[in-house]
């Protein structure tokens, strides 16, 4: 058990860590079990949903436009748009921010789930197939079991940047606005 440390919370903290790694565990074992799951919809019924940008490649400019706006941090949302440039900057965000960017991406933007995956997927530096795909899945709304969870950015800006100091050290074409 380790010694006690009067006000210490590594107790806590070390029963988080081991139910993070039983979850990564599961989502791993998933992913092995399930292979489909990194290019197919969890619940097939969602199928039709976003069909008109499940290949950016080929969709219309609007489409392309909208992707492309989301990857390089230039939607007009400005916590939409640092996130995305922290992620290119460092590699790494947190897992709100992570699904905010998916969040938006599917909702505000209507993008398919699986090129704005693909995406990420080759930004984060602690990318791990097993938690990703069924992680991109639930914030898209496509697992079938799941509440769809959309992420307000605006909100997002309010609860963890009240002072722009995040969004003016990435968006700095907005420094002297906010």
């Amino acid at each position: 058990a380790g010694p006690k440390v009067k006000g210490s919370t590594w107790p806590r903290d070390l029963v988080a860590f081991e139910a993070r790694l039983r979850w990564r565990s599961h989502f791993m074992q998933k992913l092995e079990d399930e292979p489909e799951i990194e290019y197919e919809n969890m619940c097939r019924a969602y199928d039709v949903l976003r069909k008109e940008s499940y290949s950016i490649s080929g969709a219309d400019v609007e489409v392309r436009h909208k992707f492309d706006a989301w990857c390089s941090g230039r939607t007009g949302y400005p916590m939409v748009d640092a996130v995305m440039r922290c992620l290119h900057n460092g590699g790494w965000v947190n897992f709100r921010m992570r699904a905010m960017l998916v969040s938006f991406a599917s909702y505000n933007l209507w993008l398919d789930w699986r090129p704005t995956s693909r995406f990420l997927s080759k930004h984060f530096l602690d990318y791990e197939p097993g938690i990703h795909y069924p992680q991109f899945q639930m914030q898209s709304g496509t697992t079938g079991i799941n509440s769809l969870r959309i992420y307000n950015p605006v909100k997002q800006a309010k609860d963890h940047d009240k002072d722009g100091v995040f969004v003016r050290r990435y968006v700095t074409e907005l420094a002297d606005v906010i």
